[in-house]
């Protein structure tokens, strides 16, 4: 059985993903490691957003997937995706609070974080309670997962190299933006490629009784006025900060440079 797909909602979920990307990268600059300020919430608030807007592209782009059968979600299992997707958005950003991104770090980052990524859209699949259950390309899954891994890796050297940027500091989040959102369209895409649905299968799923345009409306919504309200948020830190952000600007490019002289 063969899906199409809606391409004006397959556009809106590379949008989400770019707009959920610019706006973590956001709060990933607001993790300093300067003076006696509490990262905790920060990390937790980063990787709910991170999440959120991982999750919201999923969602959408699963609506942009059209099967010729009626096709619900799994309510427990589609929160549960969100939940997995917030967590692991959460232990990714754990490599941001240090001066220097060792490799080290950054690989069991962006392999947790590549792996609740993973986990987030297949759970997700799974919430779609597809009787006979759906079965997968294994090797097109294990791509998702290489693409997931690749892109959480990305995504955190990409926050990182843009600290200590004072010279079109909001472009080159823009531009970074956009290199998260098609890595995180890449992954979602290539998962569904992998998936197969047998003739005559049907959904046994409960939340089916909203038109998709409206269920594409709820998330979308909720999704952007949660990143509007985190921007606004990241904007009115950093400008009662202000000094505490030069000091740590200023630390971090000495630090960079001693690094970077050393080798």
């Amino acid at each position: 059985m063969t899906g199409t797909y809606d391409f004006g909602l397959v556009s809106l979920s590379f949008l989400l993903a770019v707009f959920a990307s610019f706006t973590a990268l956001n709060v990933s600059d607001r993790l300093d490691v300067i003076g006696n300020r509490p990262l905790g919430p920060w990390i937790v608030f980063g990787g709910c957003i991170m999440g959120l807007g991982i999750w919201s592209m999923h969602f959408v782009a699963m609506l942009a997937f059209h099967l010729p059968i009626a096709v619900g979600y799994n309510i427990p299992a589609t929160i549960g995706s969100l939940l997995v997707a917030m967590i692991a958005s959460a232990i990714g950003f754990m490599p941001l609070c240090t001066y220097e991104l060792r490799w080290s770090r950054l690989i069991g980052g962006a392999v947790a974080m590549g792996l609740g990524v993973a986990g987030m859209h297949y759970l997700g699949m799974q919430a779609m309670d597809v009787c006979p259950p759906i079965q997968y390309s294994v090797w097109l899954v294990g791509l998702s997962i290489v693409i997931a891994v690749l892109a959480s890796a990305g995504a955190l050297v990409l926050a990182f190299g843009l600290r200590g940027q004072s010279s079109h500091r909001r472009m080159r989040q823009a531009s970074s933006a956009v290199v998260m959102g098609i890595a995180v369209c890449g992954m979602h895409y290539c998962g569904m490629a992998a998936a197969h649905f047998d003739r005559g299968s049907y959904s046994i799923a409960t939340l089916s009784t909203l038109p998709i345009p409206w269920l594409a409306g709820i998330v979308v919504t909720f999704s952007l006025v949660i990143f509007a309200a985190s921007i606004a948020i990241t904007v009115l830190d950093a400008s009662s900060d202000a000094r505490a952000r030069e000091i740590a600007d200023a630390i971090l490019r000495e630090r960079l440079g001693k690094h970077a002289s050393a080798r």
